[in-house]
């Protein structure tokens, strides 16, 4: 078994990095969710059918951003953690402001794609940073920090970019969001520096270039099965970051201060919760078998998809408030586990290209899931009325139980791919 590099930064300063870490995660995910959050009246501004916003917010957002992810992660793969994320969150940010001025569907997508180009090489880049810096059975729960900006934004956008956007419109809201990312830039290139120096027994940097090695993990079963899971993930979890608050008003007759509020609370809140605790728990239980690892994610899905159902066939908008948030905590607290268990199917120098590959399979099968949504909704809209977006949501429980599992059978051979690297 190859033995661990060590750690190349101090604890104390790993841990800060990680801290602020978590908060470019958040900029990235608000700027992300807001076009979700603000559905409604970006759409009735620019005049959208909801099979546009899930191309715009959806397939046309993460096709740019699945595509990019692996080669910009090689250059994270090469030590370059603090120039690769500060340069992609200066990108994001100005392509979010420059997406407060558009006029068009067509101009907010071209923006969109812009956002995504930058986000696309900042995930990887913060999740190799934890594997190179923390032991493995202590990554699962930085990673669980690290994640700790899904919810943190959920709340976030929802509580700040919901409340603004109704005092301001959503233009405002993209203007202030791409302002604060380029102030928060350099922060990051300070604390994490240029680069961190070659790990020892691992090649050198002009060798890490060469895709083989990274494309090489696709041959490992269990590798391939989690990507094939955290597809399924990807499909209703993005259906539902696009469509939740769209839900919420149009089916419940919410405004758009409500949803902010009650569902930004509860999901903020719920997933919080979960990503905490299934980082932990992972990381516990992974330490008298691997295979808990994934047995985690299982587990979650099997108890939270029936919430996911219910949300969308409840009457009383609290009850769908509730469930719906605890429905999303699959699309959440699925990450730390997730991350850690291919880190431990990845050499050093292809970590965070692992990462990307797990983004490129959930962004690429996720780009669907918005656009299903969003033609089942247009399509039953005549029938149906408001309750068409209800019916086309249902998609999301569906997919979380298919990659439940794909995560159980990526179990089984788990060890034996393991074993390989570590």
């Amino acid at each position: 078994m190859r033995g661990e590099a060590p750690v190349r930064m101090a604890p104390g300063r790993a841990w800060s990095a990680v801290m602020l870490l978590t908060l470019v995660g958040v900029v990235n995910i608000v700027d992300r969710a807001l076009p979700g959050v603000l559905v409604e009246p970006i759409k009735h501004d620019l005049q959208l059918s909801d099979t546009a916003i899930g191309l715009i917010n959806g397939f046309g957002f993460l096709l740019v951003y699945s595509l990019l992810g692996i080669p910009i992660a090689r250059l994270s793969d090469r030590g370059a953690y603090g120039l690769v994320i500060s340069s992609c969150l200066g990108l994001w940010s100005v392509m979010t402001l420059i997406g407060a001025a558009a006029q068009t569907g067509w101009q907010l997508a071209l923006t969109r794609m812009g956002v995504a180009l930058g986000e696309a090489g900042s995930t990887p880049g913060a999740h190799a940073f934890v594997a190179r810096n923390f032991a493995p059975d202590r990554r699962a729960a930085a990673l669980a920090v690290l994640t700790l900006s899904i919810p943190l934004s959920h709340l976030l956008s929802y509580l700040g970019g919901g409340l603004l956007g109704a005092a301001f419109g959503w233009r405002a809201t993209f203007a202030f969001m791409g302002i604060f990312g380029l102030v928060l830039g350099p922060l990051v290139l300070l604390l994490l520096g240029r680069r961190q120096p070659p790990v020892a027994g691992v090649a050198p940097p002009v060798a890490s270039r060469s895709l083989k090695p990274a494309f090489g993990l696709l041959r490992k079963p269990s590798f391939l099965l989690i990507m094939i899971a955290t597809a399924f993930i990807g499909i209703g979890g993005y259906a539902l970051n696009v469509f939740a608050s769209a839900f919420l008003m149009r089916v419940h007759g919410l405004t758009l201060a409500q949803v902010s509020v009650q569902y930004g609370i509860a999901a903020g809140a719920a997933g919080i919760v979960s990503v905490l605790g299934a980082g932990i728990v992972a990381d516990r239980l992974s330490r008298s078998d691997p295979r808990w690892i994934l047995w985690v994610l299982t587990a979650m899905v099997a108890l939270l998809a029936p919430c996911s159902f219910a949300a969308f066939r409840v009457a009383g908008a609290r009850e769908a408030v509730l469930l719906l948030a605890l429905g999303n905590v699959v699309g959440v607290a699925y990450l730390p586990p997730a991350i850690a268990a291919i880190q431990r199917l990845a050499p050093p120098d292809t970590r965070a290209t692992a990462s990307a590959f797990l983004l490129m399979f959930t962004a690429i099968a996720g780009g669907l899931g918005p656009l299903i949504a969003g033609q089942i909704s247009d399509a039953l809209e005549a029938e149906l009325g408001p309750r068409a977006l209800a019916v086309a949501m249902l998609v999301v429980p569906l997919t979380h139980m298919i990659a439940g599992l794909f995560y159980f059978l990526a179990s089984l051979g788990f060890r034996h791919d393991m074993l390989a690297v570590e």
